[in-house]
């Protein structure tokens, strides 16, 4: 007998408590769910420890918050750059008059010349050719200041009497020219006239001759094709007569009534006929009544042969009458092609003999002008010149005097002469060459003009690198007490540089500053590692003790100023877009101003309107401790104030 287990029953004991409870469902989660909870009570552990340190805890040290009053001041906005020194005042020289062949070169890029000091000479034989030209001009000016106060000679007043026949017989020849010309053109006008007239008889003469001939044609075209019909229906009377024998006698009868009346009416031609029709004779009644059916093979010849002779007779007429049309056109057309020839040809010779006629005048003209100017200038070489004549060549006479002093210097000026004491920058030309050569040796161009590294340029590459800004003489000499610096500004900042504007010069490896002012803005950019830069140049007032070519400089430029302005700080003014603010402190509450600025300078920014001298502005916090004098700013629960 099978029996049933019953499991025991465990006796109620208490309910789990709450931290049971907590633990039981704790030990059901999921590892995953176990983990972030962790997680997220840790958070909550710090969170509450923080706060509890930032306010809690009043011995922890308040943030910093840094005060400003506005001032009246000024203003200044400042570009920076940096470069090298150079001569701002360079002379190039070059040799006096035309030059020549350089014998010798006596200085080299880099020395020291005193003013006067020979630096090169040439081969005088160049200028002393320049002075032989100069005194042959003088003496030309002196014999005709000469003439013109003594007046003419025996030999010129013969010179303008042959000038004055010479003209007169030119325009002789000249009017004879016209005259020849107008009768050509007279004599040619008038052969065209009889040469169209006689073209345009024959015109006239073949048009009545070949209009006759055309008239006669077709006249005996019409006489012939009466002639013709006539003989044709003759013949065809005859047949008609041989086929109907009944009808004969009142046929033949019609037939001869209307051939008689067609004889009366048709006009005899006056002319030769080229063939007489043959009229059959009719047949005997008796031979038309022995046979049935009559043999009219003789009649019905008749006809073919009147209408053949008829066909031929007529296309004979009407080829002559069209040989005739043809002869009148072609005839015609012949003339009216040589009356418009010789239409042309006098049309070509009038144009022709017109030209002639207008060369001819204008020689004319020409040649009377010169009879003119011939018979002036021999009536001004009758008189003496006037004295305002005789002053002009007094003044000829002066300047070939000036030309022969200015060549005389340059014979005795074949040595160059340093014009100003300096430091030599280039020598363009060298021994053997023209003095005008420009292949001369210059000095190493590698200095490093622009830059900011610490190496030091030597004074011969500065020197250089300001020769390549002087003129092209022989020879460039710098004045050394004169420096500029040169240096590339970026693009964003060119645009604030101007002329005349003040700058700070300092030298770095003298520790020594020195006053300047802007004398040149390059509009030519440049480009260096993808930066586009514009060199300026600043000319020193005074250059301090031993700075000389070649020193690297730092400039700052002044490009804008304010002066008695409200200025605060740039770090107190808040942008964004064009609202400005400031925090301003008033009765220990802070609050957000807007404001209206003016010029943004270096350090400080000119304010034009929202604030006044001695407001109290409010600097963002650098999150540092308060000490010493600062103000801590704190207030309620201790945290900071941020504003109004």
């Amino acid at each position: 007998m099978a029996t049933t287990q019953i499991p025991a029953v465990k006796p109620a004991g208490p309910p789990p408590s709450r931290r049971g409870r907590l633990r039981t469902r704790f030990d059901n989660m999921t590892p995953r769910a176990r983990w972030l909870n962790l997680i997220l009570i840790l958070v909550v552990i710090i969170a509450v420890v923080l706060a509890i340190t930032l306010i809690g805890n009043p011995s922890t040290p308040p943030v910093a918050v840094r005060t400003v009053a506005v001032t009246r001041g000024t203003v200044t906005a400042s570009v920076t750059g940096s470069g090298n020194t150079a001569s701002s005042v360079s002379t190039p020289v070059n040799f006096q008059g035309n030059g020549g062949t350089v014998t010798a070169v006596d200085v080299v890029p880099g020395d020291k010349v005193t003013l006067g000091e020979v630096l090169a000479t040439v081969d005088p034989g160049t200028a002393q050719n320049g002075l032989r030209t100069a005194q042959a001009q003088l003496a030309n000016a002196q014999a005709a200041l000469a003439q013109a106060a003594s007046g003419p000679t025996a030999v010129k007043s013969q010179q303008d009497a042959a000038l004055i026949t010479q003209a007169q017989a030119n325009v002789t020849s000249a009017t004879t020219a016209v005259s020849d010309a107008e009768k050509q053109l007279s004599l040619d006008t008038t052969l065209t006239q009889s040469t169209v007239s006689a073209d345009q008889t024959k015109l006239n003469d073949d048009q009545s001759t070949t209009d006759t001939a055309k008239k006669s044609a077709e006249a005996v075209l019409r006489v012939d094709q009466a002639n013709e019909d006539g003989a044709v229906l003759t013949a065809q009377s005859a047949l008609n007569s041989c086929e109907h024998p009944t009808t004969t006698q009142s046929a033949t009868t019609q037939s001869a009534t209307t051939q008689g009346a067609t004889t009366t009416t048709t006009p005899t031609p006056t002319f030769p006929r080229t063939r007489t029709p043959t009229t059959p004779t009719a047949a005997p009644a008796a031979f038309f009544s022995q046979s049935s059916q009559p043999n009219c093979s003789l009649q019905q010849q008749a006809v073919n042969n009147a209408e053949e002779t008829r066909s031929a007779v007529l296309q004979r007429d009407k080829v002559a009458v069209t040989a005739a049309d043809q002869n009148q056109t072609t005839l015609l057309d012949a003339d009216q092609a040589a009356i418009t020839a010789a239409q042309q040809n006098g049309s070509d010779l009038e144009l022709k003999d017109n030209q002639a006629i207008a060369t001819a005048k204008q020689t004319l003209t020409t040649n009377q002008g010169a009879v003119t100017n011939a018979q002036l200038a021999q009536q001004a070489d009758l008189h003496p010149s006037t004295p305002d004549q005789i002053a002009g060549f007094q003044d000829t006479v002066n300047g070939a005097q000036v030309a022969v002093d200015n060549a005389q210097l340059g014979v005795t000026q074949t040595k160059l002469l340093a014009t100003q004491a300096g430091v030599v920058l280039a020598v363009n030309g060298k021994v053997g060459e023209s003095s005008g050569g420009t292949n001369g040796t210059t000095a190493n161009t590698t200095s490093s003009t622009g830059s900011t590294s610490s190496s030091t340029a030597n004074a011969t590459s500065a020197a250089s690198s300001a020769a390549q800004s002087a003129g092209n003489g022989f020879i460039t000499i710098a004045n050394l007490s004169k420096l500029a610096v040169t240096a590339n500004i970026a693009e964003a900042d060119a645009a604030k540089i101007q002329l005349g504007q003040t700058a700070t010069i300092t030298f770095p490896a003298t520790n020594t500053t020195a006053t300047g002012s802007v004398t040149q803005v390059t509009p030519q950019s440049t480009v260096t590692n993808n930066v586009v830069l514009y060199p300026i140049q600043v000319s020193l007032d005074t250059a301090p003790p031993g700075v000389g070519v070649g020193s690297t400089a730092n400039l700052t430029v002044a490009a804008a100023s304010a002066t008695d302005v409200l200025q605060a700080p740039n770090l107190a003014v808040t942008s964004l877009g064009n609202r400005h603010t400031v925090a301003v402190r008033r009765n220990g509450t802070d609050s957000v101003v807007p404001v209206t600025i003016g010029l943004v300078g270096d350090t400080q920014t000119e304010i034009t309107s929202g604030v006044q001298a001695g407001d109290v502005l409010v600097l963002p916090s650098t999150g540092a401790p308060a000490t010493g004098s600062t103000s801590s700013g704190n207030t309620g629960a201790g945290f900071p104030r941020t504003g109004g």
